[in-house]
């Protein structure tokens, strides 16, 4: 018995209590990290908007580097899908490009690369997942979420990078003036 079959009869339960494993071991290395000093850029952001954004950005990549090394230590369901979608040849470099990706998303230097890479990648996941079995939305929960958490951060930590006429009206400033 694996996380990701916890629920026998459940496969969206199972996937959904998998990710937020992996969004708990993410968020406790987050907070160590932070504790040691390594992410004093933290610190200085202006707004608690982007500090919120920072958090955001921070887990989902640390939640993708966890699931890229799943796939590099060769975690039995992760390696049974792609099995079944007859993509074995790639496993292991998925996982090396997954955690790869997630680290970009946690440097700051890198951030906006990594976040373009993350949600290609979560995207191309998603679209795997949906059509190919009857448990493909299950499989595919995680990395909607990853992909939602991704995008809160961009609106949240970087602004502009979306165009005024969106981050500028009342709403949009009540969420990042906070």
């Amino acid at each position: 018995m694996d996380l990701f079959h916890l629920f026998a009869g459940n496969e969206a339960m199972s996937a959904t209590i998998a990710i937020m494993a992996f969004y708990a071991v993410a968020t406790v290395t987050f907070g160590a990290f932070y504790m040691c000093g390594f992410l004093k850029d933290f610190q200085v952001l202006p707004t608690n908007a982007q500090k919120v954004g920072r958090i955001f950005a921070i887990i989902a990549g640390f939640t993708l580097f966890f699931s890229g090394m799943g796939k590099v230590i060769g975690l039995a369901p992760m390696e049974a899908n792609f099995t079944q979608y007859n993509l074995l040849y790639l496993f292991k470099y998925t996982g090396v490009m997954e955690a790869s990706i997630g680290l970009l998303v946690v440097y700051r230097h890198t951030y906006k690369l990594g976040v373009l890479f993350a949600i290609a990648l979560c995207g191309g996941a998603i679209a795997t997942h949906l059509p190919t079995t009857a448990d493909g939305f299950a499989w595919a929960i995680p990395s909607g979420s990853v992909m939602a958490m991704l995008w809160i951060s961009v609106f949240l930590y970087t602004p502009e990078t979306f165009p005024k006429w969106l981050t500028e009206n009342k709403w949009a400033k009540r969420i990042t003036d906070f």
